[in-house]
């Protein structure tokens, strides 16, 4: 016989969640995830307003107006001109989606190409592999530098009149590194080319480091070939997962994928993104975090990032067996090591608890702002009693 509601113990529910859950609640021996805990004001935000939906805006307009808010905050992170549009998304790959469809139907529409190629780096995140499935294009990728970045003379050779869009990575999932999206933008001027960045990682970093002592590259609007960029507000941020958002140059491209939903409560209601039915309490979390924390809270993120990131690779380095793949731009570090596989070397990392990943030939680490000096010593010290097994 089932339970009814009145019946169901709620406190024994949540002491059995506790305790099966108590290792996935913690991070703090995740060294693979771009994620990081949110803060405690957004987790109180997420349980306070989970009933809010903003695919049917016109039962929650406070909610949108807030949506609107926090997406002029993100225009003036990426120095966006008068005129720009956008949506919050789910994240960086319904927002890659959108970016890349937009590119295929501009594209038809202004230049008439049908079944169209998209131009992207090797080092694009798998959600690009994703999107030319759905939207039925055609691809070519193409290799990189030695430096890890798009090879821009090879793009130029496979750019044609069947060109739907081009990619550009600020911030790659695998080593960090800024694709040359000044020249890339030149480029996509010059041949009338939808250019798409995705900056889902590194959209809430490089904008930062100039105020902490570093070189910054140019990756936004300031550039006028670049028509969107994708940037997550769940990573370094630390909003609420799933967090991301998309921005456009303006209506001119967003509008080839707008689609009027007329029988909800505003009947006039034109949606820009994959998903109908959206979360807006992570868009109240992420508004709390643009107004009330702001640019100061996202300097001392990033700073203690690469402060970290820094400390990280200079343990890395002291370790005979160990090299490093490339040198850390932001707070990503690929290494190497002469004792295990990196499968191996993963597994029995795993055995004391340590996450890490594996991207092409060596072992990813990302660095993010909940970690401590005292969690990579200790990290530093399981990874060479490993190594000496």
């Amino acid at each position: 016989m089932e339970k009814s509601v009145s019946d169901i113990d709620q406190n024994t529910i949540l002491k059995e969640l506790k305790k099966r859950l108590a290792f996935e609640k913690s991070y703090s021996k995740v060294l693979s995830s771009m994620c990081t805990p949110p803060l405690e004001i957004s987790r109180k935000i997420s349980a306070e307003y989970a009933e809010i939906n903003l695919g049917d805006p016109g039962l929650f307009p406070e909610t949108k107006q807030m949506e609107l808010e926090a997406l002029n905050s993100i225009a003036e992170i990426l120095q966006a001109p008068m005129g720009w549009t956008g949506s919050i998304t789910s994240g960086g790959s319904e927002s890659n989606l959108l970016g890349c469809w937009t590119a295929r139907n501009w594209s038809k529409k202004t230049k008439g190409i049908k079944n169209g190629t998209l131009l992207l780096p090797e080092s694009a995140h798998a959600s690009f592999e994703k999107s030319i499935d759905i939207l039925n294009l055609k691809s070519k990728w193409i290799p990189l530098t030695s430096e890890n970045k798009l090879n821009l003379e090879l793009l130029k050779e496979e750019l044609n009149e069947t060109t739907v869009g081009i990619v550009g990575i600020a911030g790659a999932t695998g080593t960090g590194a800024c694709d040359d999206i000044k020249a890339l933008s030149e480029i996509a001027q010059d041949s009338n080319t939808y250019l798409h960045v995705d900056a889902a990682h590194g959209g809430m970093i490089f904008p930062y480091l100039k105020d902490i002592g570093r070189e910054a590259p140019v990756f936004d609007f300031q550039l006028e070939g670049v028509c969107s960029i994708t940037i997550d507000t769940h990573k370094i941020m630390g909003g609420l997962i799933p967090g991301g958002s998309i921005i456009y140059r303006s209506s001119e491209f967003s509008k080839t994928i707008a689609k009027g939903i007329t029988y909800l409560s505003d009947s006039t209601t034109k949606q820009i993104t994959i998903t109908g039915t959206r979360p807006g309490n992570s868009v109240i979390a992420l508004w709390v975090l643009l107004k009330y924390y702001g640019k100061e809270f996202m300097i001392d993120r990033v700073k203690k990032s690469f402060v970290l990131t820094d400390y990280t690779a200079e343990k890395l380095r002291g370790i005979s067996s160990i090299s490093l793949t490339f040198d850390p731009t932001i707070n990503i570090i690929g290494f190497t090591n002469t004792k295990l596989s990196n499968e191996n070397l993963v597994a029995k990392l795993k055995e004391f608890g340590w996450d890490l990943s594996i991207y092409s030939n060596w072992t990813r680490m990302v660095i993010m702002p909940h970690f401590s000096i005292e969690m990579i010593d200790k990290f530093i010290k399981d990874l060479e009693n490993v190594l000496k097994e």
